[in-house]
């Protein structure tokens, strides 16, 4: 398969008031054409803010450095003026939150026509019947109506729906899906990842989704990535993850998730999410693991191919490696 996003040796850190906080350390994956990269980990391990750093919509305080590869051009070289180009055209995000998205004071007519008219260069006519298009496409009833609406009208997945239609209004290559069922309730969740995987397979863009869900990832995932403090400490195609977790951060995550066929107790991870103010030398999940080394807590260690299509960041697997 062809490569179309490759990040490599991905660096973040904030300026804050309280000292320098090391958000992404090294963060290196890959995401194929026409395919479902689940990135997943704990809130605040740095799953969004890598969304973020692709799409450089990051705030004044941060300090990036590292690759960005995207159809050839590394993102983070390319000018402003470069980089609107891809921004919502090649890749589109659709956010957690659709009320927060959507401007409460204009009707999604407006919302929906301006940004259409803008970028496709179309008169407000046009506009407006390509976004009924796009309603349509995403499955909603009476698209006219939706239209005529302000969005604390509709319903949180009808507002949902509508930033999808948004998003592919351009017919993106990558479609970014930041946690896109947060806010919703569980059946409309089901409906929504539908929607996503149905309009992937209509317009062959590939999509990461980003997400704490595992159950989600199972369901809706070619491959993932598991976070961890801003590390990517395992990537695996999902079957393989599932049967066969090498990373003990994942092997914790999994044994927490309660499984109705055993009555067994569930072990949760113990310690807590390190400050990234202070990180940890070494691995950054040393502190919590039950297999560190001593050379765990002096010396990163990098991605290995334990075999083909899964890679581990941990000394354990490494030193098997050398020997």
């Amino acid at each position: 398969m062809n490569v179309l996003l490759s990040i490599e040796d991905l660096h973040l850190k904030f300026r804050t008031f309280w000292g320098t906080a090391y958000v992404l350390d090294g963060v290196n994956l890959k995401i194929y054409e026409d395919e479902v990269f689940g990135l997943v980990g704990e809130t605040g391990c740095g799953k969004s803010v890598t969304s973020m750093s692709i799409l450089r919509l990051l705030p004044s305080n941060a300090e990036l450095s590292g690759k960005i590869i995207f159809e050839g051009q590394n993102l983070l070289e390319l000018p402003e003026k470069e980089l609107r180009k891809i921004r919502g055209k090649k890749i589109s995000i659709v956010f957690q939150d659709p009320m927060s998205s959507l401007n409460p004071l204009f009707k999604i007519k407006t919302q929906m026509g301006d940004i259409i008219k803008l970028h496709h260069n179309i008169d407000k006519d046009e506009a407006l019947k390509k976004a009924e298009k796009l309603l349509r496409a995403v499955n909603l009833p009476d698209p006219h109506r939706v239209l005529e609406s302000y969005p604390h009208q509709l319903s949180g997945g009808m507002r949902q729906r509508i930033m999808i239609a948004m998003a592919l209004s351009f017919e993106p290559s990558l479609l970014i899906a930041d946690e896109p069922t947060t806010a919703l309730d569980v059946t409309i969740q089901k409906q929504i990842l539908d929607l996503i995987l149905e309009l992937k397979k209509k317009y062959h863009f590939s999509v990461l989704l980003i997400t704490h869900d595992l159950g989600v990832v199972a369901e809706t995932c070619d491959r993932v990535g598991v976070m961890y403090a801003g590390n990517i400490v395992e990537v695996a195609d999902v079957d393989e993850l599932f049967e066969n977790p090498l990373h003990p951060y994942t092997q914790g995550l999994l044994s927490a998730i309660p499984d109705p066929r055993y009555k067994k107790p569930l072990k949760p991870l113990r310690g807590n999410v390190p400050s990234l103010l202070e990180p940890p030398p070494g691995c950054r999940f040393h502190p919590r693991c039950d297999f560190a080394m001593k050379i765990c807590s002096k010396k990163k260690p990098k991605l290995v191919e334990y075999s083909e299509n899964h890679t581990v960041a941990c000394h354990i697997y490494r030193r098997g490696n050398e020997k």
